[in-house]
């Protein structure tokens, strides 16, 4: 539940809270609490960053945390299934993902060998494929580098 906790900022984390009407409802009931001076709710990885002032005691808030996700839990309510990935789509990035790290590889050992023999055309090429290979792997994974 508790992600991170340091003297005025709180994160907590639940996989219940990806659920974005009961993410807004918590979010709105730990504004209303006194001393919060800001909350940031992100419903894609169910957490909510917490920032406080000095009046209130992160301790205290922990505690509110969970008890919250106590009285949650003991009302029933269940965590949102995440849908099953299909195995098909799974091999197919997982191909890619395989690909991706042998071209780096290649290209890299490649770039570094002809580099040290002096055969420029042949450095240019694998320093080509790097950069190709560099480029395609930014683009798969900007969600998380820009995130």
């Amino acid at each position: 539940m508790i992600a991170s906790c340091i003297e005025g900022r709180l994160r907590l984390r639940h996989p219940a809270l990806t659920d974005a009407t009961l993410l807004r409802e918590v979010a709105e009931q730990v504004a209303a609490l006194p001393g919060i001076t800001g909350v940031e709710a992100n419903p894609r990885t169910g957490s909510l960053l917490v920032t406080h002032d000095e009046s209130i005691a992160t301790a205290d808030l922990v505690a509110m945390a969970e008890q919250y996700a106590a009285s949650h839990a003991a009302t029933g309510a269940t965590v949102p299934a995440k849908p099953a990935r299909d195995g098909k789509m799974a091999n197919v990035a997982k191909i890619k993902r395989r690909t991706q790290k042998i071209g780096l590889a290649t290209c890299m050992a490649g770039a570094v060998a002809t580099g040290l023999a002096d055969t420029k055309a042949a450095h240019l090429v694998f320093g080509l494929g790097l950069a190709g290979f560099a480029a395609w792997h930014l683009t798969m994974y900007r969600r998380r580098f820009l995130a």
